[in-house]
């Protein structure tokens, strides 16, 4: 080592100066495993700093295994020791993702590895999983999490600020999103994850089926409404079931309810909320009525209430629905359900913006899942290291390609507008699209949708009552 090479700085303390400065080589490779370090004496020669500030470093360096000490022999670079991060997903999709961010990182990284420890839990489990595990303090180092929960975990101080652990390639990556997508990840000013993908609520569709009767793709109301009748009149001609429609339209179907049905409330004018007030008016008769008449003219089945998430999605995958809504990112799975190649899928189904009102313009919710390192995390360097290549352009175009699924940042979005068909559908919805209220109490304001769906779905409430229900709680909610 030469003294000229190490150059402190006044503002930090001299000793984890050193140590970064000793990493560095060894990181570097100029010192290798097994190779013997000078000795304190020496090291304050070379480098021209006091015993007291090697001796410190090196204490340090030992403590972390980085270095290790041979009684009267000296002290010696270690063999490098892969450190354990453990992450919790929703999908068992989601561990290829992570493990070839793990890979990428251990290329780049070779002498301070890591070793990803992933826990599948599901989906209905993901967000009451995370929340015990960090009340217990044993957190994960990196967590996946639907968007809309994002404002509320990082209000709770669940998450590290990606724009304060690295505010340079922060900036970069989140100037790279598509619309729409930013304003879904910033909480109080702070970006505290990385998006894996971007999904728009739809409503799929049996393209043959439409074909065969002669229909085009409903975009209304009353078409879906006309379309539906029509078909279930010749049902057993089209092998479908009793019930040409599938929605989740209650509380079991979860987070999957509302944004589902939602953009058919905010195409009709009505928000959850609109700024600090409830925005449920009585403009959400509208849609409810048009949901309740769904069920009165046997075109949804009573079941809807009931449905789990993926109810909907399976009910059109095996062929028991002509029209499902639900999300780009079920392409896949119901592509996977039903055996169906690239080719035979997309002539077998569509999507089309979710129906709106006669004389009213679509909407459609955005969506997506986003990896967040907790602060509980025992490296934030690594963890913050796996997001970034998460994130990585040509992980994440590998990941939407493998999936369907429309990656959320632009220049991956346009090179796979080239080559796929599929993103470039989804692509042309974007314009109808927006993000789910970002607001701390967002789980229970959606909470308070699906209620009032449900009751009224059930009968047992108007759509009048079960509005008026809804406001109290969302207002009682945003009082605090």
């Amino acid at each position: 080592m030469n003294a000229w090479e190490f150059k402190a700085q006044p503002s930090r303390p001299l000793y984890k100066q050193l140590k970064e400065y000793i990493r560095t080589w060894i990181e570097s490779n100029r010192l290798q495993p097994g190779d013997k370090i000078p000795t304190e004496r020496e090291l304050s020669r070379l480098l021209g700093v006091s015993r007291l500030t090697v001796r410190q470093a090196i204490a340090e360096l030992v403590e972390e295994g980085i270095l290790y000490r041979v009684q009267g022999s000296g002290t010696y670079v270690a063999e490098a020791e892969a450190l354990t991060l453990h992450a919790v997903v929703s999908e068992r999709e989601w561990v290829r993702y992570l493990l070839q961010a793990e890979s990428r990182y251990n290329e780049r990284n070779e002498r301070r590895p890591v070793r990803l420890e992933v826990e599948v839990v599901g989906r209905p489990r993901l967000r009451e999983r995370i929340i015990s595990a960090v009340a217990a303090g044993e957190a994960p180092d990196i967590v996946l999490i639907d968007l809309v929960w994002m404002a509320e975990l990082a209000a709770l101080h669940f998450f590290l600020p990606l724009d304060e652990l690295d505010p340079g390639w922060t900036s970069s990556y989140t100037t790279d999103l598509l619309p729409g997508v930013r304003e879904g990840l910033v909480v109080d000013g702070h970006i505290y994850g990385v998006q894996a993908d971007l999904s728009v609520t739809v409503l799929w569709y049996r393209k043959d089926i439409l074909q065969a009767a002669g229909l085009e793709p409903p975009h209304t109301w009353e078409e879906l409404l006309a379309q539906a009748t029509t078909i279930r009149r010749d049902a057993k001609r089209y092998g479908i079931g009793a019930f040409p429609i599938a929605f989740c339209g209650g509380v079991r179907g979860g987070e999957t309810t509302t944004y589902q049905l939602l953009p058919l409330f905010w195409s009709a004018g009505v928000d959850l909320v609109r700024g600090a007030e409830a925005g449920i008016t009585e403009d959400a008769e509208r849609p409810l009525t048009f949901l309740s008449r769904l069920l009165a003219r046997r075109l949804a089945p009573p079941e809807v209430i009931s449905l789990p998430w993926d109810g909907p999605r399976k009910l059109l995958a095996r062929g028991e629905a002509v029209f499902s809504f639900g999300g780009t990112y079920e392409k896949r799975a119901i592509q996977a359900t039903a055996r169906l190649g690239e080719r035979e899928f997309r002539e077998k189904y569509g999507m089309v913006p979710v129906p709106a009102p006669k004389g009213s313009a679509p909407a459609a919710a955005t969506g997506g899942m986003v990896f967040a390192v907790t602060r509980q995390s025992e490296d934030r360097d690594a963890s913050l290291g796996i997001l970034k290549e998460l994130a990585s352009p040509d992980l994440m175009e590998a990941f939407c390609i493998r999936t369907g699924r429309l990656p959320s940042r632009r220049s991956v979005a346009e090179r796979l507008e080239e080559r796929s068909w599929y993103q470039r559908e989804e692509i042309s919805i974007l314009p109808h699209a927006r993000p789910r209220p970002v607001n701390p109490h967002y789980a229970k304001i959606s909470y308070q949708f699906r209620t009032m769906v449900e009751e009224v779905l059930a009968g047992r409430a108007s759509p009048r009552e079960a509005i008026a229900r809804a406001r109290a709680g969302i207002e009682a909610i945003l009082r605090g």
